[in-house]
């Protein structure tokens, strides 16, 4: 018998191509590409976010500003725009025996105005440069010879995070020179003393607080008259405004650190530490010098100062 053998055509089945994997010198390439990426990406998305805060602080300051002018018009009475003392706690002391006197001896609050006293005081403290409020002291028709201050609006008002009212208006700054006011130099407020409205309680009932203001009259125009007198009384002629003249407020990037005490067990913070001033950081330092609102003293209304580029 004989046999054949098949006939080989010499072709071979289709075999799937190999895979190649990435070597590990290669995963280390895109790693490192990948956090290059993420190192240049990252600043420029903060420094936008920061940006975009200190924009919207700028134009709130710009426009509660115009809303005290408004305010002063509307309640024909002069309109403070007071901002939280760099150091509240000072007047904690006369103000816890004045609370004292009013709850134990002589009955005229309430138990719980100890601890409303208190939890307002502390709010304002954490609003330390960069808290605010609009305050009336008397309206049309109000008693003569008595005081009836009262927050307008929300209250106190903080900015946005991050953002800080430029230290140079609430700490003394040096005697101003020739050419200073005309190029919007920033420089202390004037201070004095205000009634503390708590509430439902009657702010001449409490305690003097010291506050840096800005002052619009019934005409809306600037205060300039009181404001002046505060700071010759406080030994600053040199800031005072003269006539058809503007004021410059400005505010900035930076940080606010407050110092608090201990916490007690099951507390995450402690109470805040009334002996040590808050500390502030302009970042970077005078950084509100790009960020000013000029108020006209003749019409007292505030307009954005334009960053004039060099």
């Amino acid at each position: 018998m004989r046999t054949f053998a098949a006939k080989r055509t010499g072709t071979v089945p289709a075999q799937p191509p190999k895979r190649r994997a990435f070597s590990l010198l290669e995963l280390m390439v895109v790693v490192s590409i990948i956090g290059l990426l993420a190192a240049i990406s990252v600043p420029a998305i903060k420094g936008m976010s920061q940006g975009k805060a200190l924009s919207s602080g700028h134009q709130q300051l710009h426009d509660d500003l115009n809303r005290a002018r408004q305010e002063a018009l509307r309640l024909r009475s002069t309109v403070y725009v007071v901002f939280t003392p760099t150091n509240v706690w000072g007047s904690f002391s006369a103000l816890q025996q004045r609370v004292n006197e009013m709850v134990s001896v002589s009955g005229t609050a309430p138990e719980r105005f100890r601890e409303q006293a208190l939890r307002t005081f502390t709010n304002i403290a954490l609003g330390t440069y960069h808290g605010y409020a609009l305050l009336v002291e008397r309206e049309v028709g109000a008693q003569p010879g008595r005081a009836h201050p009262k927050y307008l609006g929300p209250g106190w008002q903080t900015l946005p995070d991050g953002v800080i009212f430029s230290p140079r208006l609430l700490l003394e700054t040096p005697a101003l020179q020739i050419g200073d006011r005309e190029n919007h130099l920033i420089h202390s407020l004037p201070v004095r003393d205000f009634s503390f409205p708590i509430a439902e309680f009657p702010g001449d009932l409490l305690p003097a607080v010291p506050m840096r203001f800005i002052a619009f009259g019934p005409d809306g125009r600037l205060a300039v008259d009181e404001m002046n007198l505060v700071w010759r009384a406080n030994g600053r002629n040199d800031l005072t405004l003269p006539p058809l003249s503007e004021l410059t407020v400005g505010v900035a990037q930076g940080s606010v650190f407050i110092a608090r005490l201990a916490a007690a067990p099951g507390q995450d913070l402690g109470p805040l530490d009334p002996s040590v001033p808050p500390d502030v950081i302009e970042t970077p330092r005078d950084n509100a010098t790009n960020n000013r609102v000029v108020i006209s003293s003749l019409t007292g209304r505030s307009k954005i100062l334009k960053a004039v580029l060099p």
